[in-house]
């Protein structure tokens, strides 16, 4: 698909009003869009505008438009901040999530869960873990609304409930590994995702509003909705044929690794020859602490249309560590 610069315009044009959905802080644990993707979170997180591939139904529905006709992922992913071997503090955390997606035109479907727990300061003044674990069914439908510019919204079914417990170990490895295998009592619900790519020659702006209903999964004050309402707006330059430049930055400030952050991503991907790429990007929050987390990632062609891909990222002021690994099919 080619927009004209008149379809950019327009999307330009209905920024502002889609980020003013977006409220301008959230508070308490919040899953951040960070969380799954492979090819995503080896750009720093930089996807809004590039999401071409299955693992757009998490990304930019909307993206499923300038992709292959048809294509696939399974992946797995995982995030710890603060250092492990120490005391537990705030802002302490571990994150596992894994997404399995199908994509083509004008349909995705998606099955992803999450498991993150994490370290905070309780209302008492305490310390406490913080548990959200879910497991997420999406559907998603594309729809050409101008000239050009597709917007896309997915319908998720979210089986999840969060846990509040007392610390009650020496160190931060153990209070985490104790929080995420709790069992926790879930419940159903619903939330709804809503997104908008314009594809030119050389451009691509992309945005997205995830859980748009910020569904909550516990009546303790302190558990907050780890499900908040986020905006992010992309851009992606494509100068030559196999390589990618894009910069995301969130429309709303949320609270992730213990305070409040709004996240700028800056990364490339570059093809080299038909049966690798590789890619990188860092991250930092624009408010509060910047915290910049960097990342490395790349596929291998298996074969004609099967990858695998897989990224590390690291961040010394959090610190960050992050791995992922995920096989990836396309049409």
């Amino acid at each position: 698909m080619r927009p004209s610069r008149p379809s950019l315009l327009v999307l330009l044009a209905l920024t502002p009003i889609l980020a003013a959905l977006a409220p301008r802080a959230a508070s308490a644990q919040t899953v951040p869009v960070e969380s799954v993707g492979e090819r995503a979170l080896g750009m720093g997180g930089a996807f809004v505008a590039v999401a071409d591939d299955a693992t757009a139904v998490a990304w930019n529905p909307a993206g499923l438009a300038t992709g292959r006709l048809a294509g696939m992922t399974i992946g797995w992913h995982q995030l710890q901040l603060g250092n492990q071997d120490a005391a537990p503090s705030p802002g302490d955390r571990r994150q596992r999530a894994t997404l399995t997606s199908f994509g083509t035109l004008p349909l995705g479907l998606s099955l992803g869960t999450i498991n993150v727990s994490e370290v905070f300061t309780a209302s008492d003044g305490s310390l406490a873990t913080r548990t959200f674990h879910a497991n997420v069914w999406g559907v998603s439908l594309l729809q050409t609304v101008f000239p050009d510019v597709v917007m896309g919204g997915t319908v998720k079914l979210i089986r999840g409930g969060q846990a509040i417990a007392p610390v009650g170990a020496s160190t931060a490895g153990d209070v985490l590994a104790s929080a995420s295998d709790a069992d926790i009592d879930r419940h159903t619900t619903m939330d709804f995702d809503l997104s908008a790519m314009a594809n030119a020659p050389k451009l691509r702006i992309g945005l997205l509003l995830r859980n748009l209903r910020s569904p909550q999964f516990s009546e303790d004050p302190d558990a907050g909705r780890p499900l908040k309402r986020q905006g992010r707006f992309g851009v992606a330059f494509l100068p030559v044929d196999g390589l990618t430049l894009a910069m995301d930055l969130d429309l709303n400030t949320v609270d992730l690794m213990g305070g409040l952050r709004r996240m700028c991503a800056v990364g490339g991907e570059a093809a080299l020859g038909s049966r690798l790429s590789v890619r990188s990007g860092i991250r930092w929050s624009v408010k509060g602490a910047h915290d910049p987390i960097g990342s490395l990632g790349a596929s291998v062609r298996l074969s004609r249309a099967i990858w695998i891909d897989g990224h590390y990222a690291g961040g010394k002021d959090s610190d960050a560590r992050e791995v992922g690994v995920a096989m990836r099919a396309g049409l």
